[in-house]
Parts: C-alpha cells; sequence; structure tokens
C-alpha cells in the first residue's frame, strides 16, 4: 500500500495548480495512509508511515519551490518540513505525520470498536457481538485478553502511557 502511495504522489507532478496538488496529496494521498495507520497495529507500519511521510512532504517542497529546496540548509529545510506538518488552525499547510499520528489513531478507533462491542450483548442472537468478534473473553477485563487486535490495543496503551503520560 506505501508503495502504491509513493507512485501515486510522482503521479501528482503533473497537476500545474498548487493549490490542487497541495490538497490532493493532503486529502487523498495522505489520507490513504492515515486509514491504514487507523486499522493496524503502528510497529507494523512505522517504517512505511516514515516513507510516505518523507515523500509527500518533498512533493509539496518540489512542487511550491521548483525545486529550489535542494539548495537550502539542512536547519531551513527542517524548518519548512515542520511548518508543512503543522496544523492549519496555527497557520500552516496541515498536512498530518502519520508515523507520528498513527498509534494515536489506532488506540482511538480500536477502543470504540471494543466499546461498541462491549456495549451490545444481550438476550437476542443479532445483540452477541462482542461474543462473536471476540468469542470468550471479557471486553472488560485486558489481562485476559489473548487476541492480537487487543493485544495490540494494550501494547499501544502501555505506550501511548510511557510517552506521554
Amino acid at each position: 500500500k506505501a508503495r502504491s502511495v509513493i507512485t501515486d504522489v510522482a503521479k501528482l507532478d503533473v497537476v500545474s495548480d498548487g493549490l490542487l496538488h497541495n490538497q490532493l496529496l493532503h486529502f487523498c494521498q495522505n489520507a490513504r495512509m492515515a486509514f491504514l495507520g487507523r486499522n493496524t497495529p503502528t510497529p507494523l507500519l512505522s517504517e512505511f508511515m516514515a516513507q510516505v511521510d518523507d515523500t509527500i512532504v518533498e512533493a509539496v517542497c518540489r512542487h511550491g519551490t521548483g525545486g529550489g529546496h535542494l539548495d537550502w540548509s539542512p536547519h531551513l529545510r527542517k524548518f519548512s518540513n515542520m511548518k508543512i506538518q503543522v496544523p492549519h488552525f496555527r497557520g500552516c499547510f496541515g498536512i498530518t505525520p502519520n508515523e507520528d499520528s498513527a498509534i494515536s489513531a489506532f488506540y482511538s478507533a480500536t477502543c470504540a470498536l471494543v466499546v461498541w462491542l462491549g456495549s451490545h450483548g444481550g438476550n437476542r442472537p443479532a445483540q452477541h457481538f462482542a461474543d462473536t468478534w471476540a468469542p470468550g473473553l471479557n471486553l472488560t477485563s485486558p489481562d485476559s485478553w489473548h487476541a492480537p487486535l487487543l493485544q495490540a490495543l494494550s501494547a499501544s496503551h502501555a505506550l501511548l502511557l510511557q510517552d506521554y503520560g
């Protein structure tokens, strides 16, 4: 998937309108990896996410400067990369770095799934979502989770607490 996004980013070089080029990168190419990031445990993706993030930032710089960014100092290049990835409300381009946001997206989406599954128990067979999706597991007790997705959720939780308190 990452290779196809990287290939597709290069195809956008033919777009001459800078605003349209930026919007296609932001809302199409970057969003493809964001979807993958929130549905796949982060450690499996971080290397690929970084490659795609770098490719998208490079494409924005190349298109915006006509290739002039290649002559910039490392300090100026790092500053411009930051400006590309800082949110709009802070006056920047707002292209979210998927490598950095994937773990919180995965955690949030998977927590929402666990809460939804846990709240759909009941007496009727159609309501036993938790028994179908996580058979034999107590969704209120993370220590009992042995399913890979739930173990990845526990690992993400521990990592987020470690890194961000």
